[in-house]
């Protein structure tokens, strides 16, 4: 109920947004610089006080569909759904606000080794299966930042919600029921001198999933070896599982972390930018008895660093944007179950992704905008009882050209076109035993997929008109991302499954801009 409370406010201050009188927003949101400077204030305080737009929105309503056999093994081979999401910034006298409520519901078909609600690649703690089925997901997340001027021009107070909740469900043995909440608040303190915005934030948070595994056979409840894919194991590490059966685990997730972040806007220039650091705790229980130590399966620790870059210079002809993004992360486990409450998994995360794009100043109804970017990803894990551990990573660096076109009747269209490379980059693994049901079945695909060379070409079109709907400007928009194997990747065993050919993800969206 208290959820179903908050969400109607953070609804209610979309419909406060587009109840704004002012001049169309399109713009904002087909110039790929405007949209990026948009985004980055929506999600924090500073960047939001800095930025000039007092009052913009959007609301969408989205087809996606996504389907290829390129694919790492717990990933669905297809899937399709539909979504719909609002944001948009406030002003009112002392207020400074930003909004949004996300909806989707999603289907999948063939995902197997994975039965979590909501997919987390860090954690080592869930039921996995090799029966692959299809999956009915429903999600929905809305949240917002509330700033509050105390003293004008120097000093103000900011708090943020977000909340997310998620369900998961399949109808074939064994039969995953997931449930899963998460609330993050977010105060904030923040002080102004001139064009200088700096702030500091504390991250506070709380989460819990419940998933329940039944049989309606039972045959299949038996866990027998001759069904092996019917056999639902608890995993408890890279490599580390027991057959469970049927059973239920209970997740619980404390957030904790605090963050600077620091933005300076002027018609010439601009600097969004910050740090922060987020610890996630996660028990893992028996759902069925948490009264005592021993009913504890395992605790995961995750350390999150992130920092994060968005500058921009305006000169007569050239409008230049640099985007940079880094997160490192590493965590570890204690296992109670099996391990005495010793440390087995060790896990390490870094992601780095660099963009810069350059575009005309001009007066023509045609403009051109040009980039390049470039993205370097890796994952460690090892799991010391079973001594195995991997190494999976890639390298990317692409361009992009997006042609921006303005028409007489107030219409704008869009068109990005981005290709790019994928290159791997340090993938090693190790598996020293000969026959492993997570090796075979994860391991060895997932080591085929990263030592893969892939060509990706991600199409963009925008376009956005008052004739579509009276009064109101509305567009369409079309989003497709094509990744396609050019080498083979390393194969160590030939049976199971075997990441190729290529895959395709779609979204068709109707726009409202206000």
């Amino acid at each position: 109920m208290k959820g179903f409370f908050i969400g109607c406010f953070f609804m209610t201050l979309s419909v406060g947004v587009l109840a704004q009188k002012q001049e169309p927003a399109d713009s904002i949101y087909l110039f790929k610089q405007s949209l990026l400077k948009l985004n980055d204030s929506e999600q924090n305080a500073a960047s939001l006080l800095a930025n000039d737009e007092q009052n913009v929105s959007i609301v969408s309503l989205n087809y996606k569909m996504q389907k290829g056999h390129f694919r790492t093994a717990q990933t669905a081979e297809s899937g399709h759904g539909i979504a719909f999401q609002s944001s948009g910034i406030k002003t009112l006298g002392r207020f400074k606000m930003a909004g949004y409520f996300d909806f989707e519901r999603t289907w999948q078909d063939s995902l197997a080794w994975t039965m979590q609600g909501v997919p987390d690649e860090a954690t080592p703690y869930y039921f996995a299966a090799g029966k692959a089925g299809k999956y009915e997901r429903l999600h929905y997340k809305f949240g917002g930042l509330l700033t509050y001027r105390l003293i004008k021009d120097k000093l103000f107070l900011a708090a943020g919600a977000d909340y997310d909740y998620n369900t998961a469900s399949r109808s074939v043995d064994p039969r995953p029921s997931v449930q899963t909440f998460q609330l993050l608040v977010n105060p904030q303190l923040l002080y102004q001198q001139g064009n200088h915005v700096i702030g500091a934030e504390l991250n506070l948070g709380y989460g819990k999933e419940n998933n329940s595994i039944s049989y309606m056979s039972k045959q299949y409840s038996a866990q027998s070896p001759d069904y092996p894919d019917r056999i639902n194991y608890l995993l408890m590490g890279y490599g580390y599982q027991i057959p469970f059966g049927a059973g239920k685990i209970e997740r619980q997730n404390k957030i904790s972390g605090f963050g600077i972040n620091y933005a300076y806007h002027t018609n010439q220039a601009y600097i969004n930018t910050g740090i922060n650091y987020t610890k996630q705790t996660q028990d893992n229980l028996n759902a069925k008895d948490q009264s005592a130590n021993n009913n504890k399966y395992g605790t995961f620790i995750l350390n999150s660093y992130n920092a994060r870059l968005l500058a921009g210079l305006n000169t007569f002809n050239y409008q230049h944007q640099l985007q940079v993004t880094l997160q490192l992360q590493d965590g570890y486990d204690h296992n109670y179950l099996e391990l005495f409450g010793l440390s087995n998994y060790k896990y390490n995360h870094q992601k780095i992704v660099v963009e810069y794009t350059i575009l005309r100043n001009s007066n023509a109804a045609k403009k051109i905008e040009l980039g390049f970017n470039v993205l370097y990803n890796t994952v460690n894990k090892k799991d010391i009882a079973s001594d195995i551990s991997t190494v999976f990573g890639y390298i990317q660096p692409g361009l992009s050209g997006t042609l921006y076109n303005s028409f007489s009747d107030k219409s704008r269209l869009s068109i990005t076109l981005s290709p790019g490379l994928r290159l791997p980059a340090g993938n090693e693994i190790n598996v020293p035993v000969t026959d492993n049901v997570f090796a075979n079945n994860i391991i060895y695909p997932d080591y085929t997929y990263y030592t893969s060379t892939a060509g990706t070409l991600d199409f963009k079109v925008k376009y956005s008109s008052p004739r579509l709907i009276r009064n109101t400007k509305s567009g369409l928009s079309l989003n497709v991302f094509y990744i396609n194997s050019l080498s083979d990747g390393k194969r160590p065993i030939t049976t199971g499954f075997n990441p190729s050919k290529n895959r395709l993800d779609v979204s068709l969206g109707f726009n409202l801009y206000f």
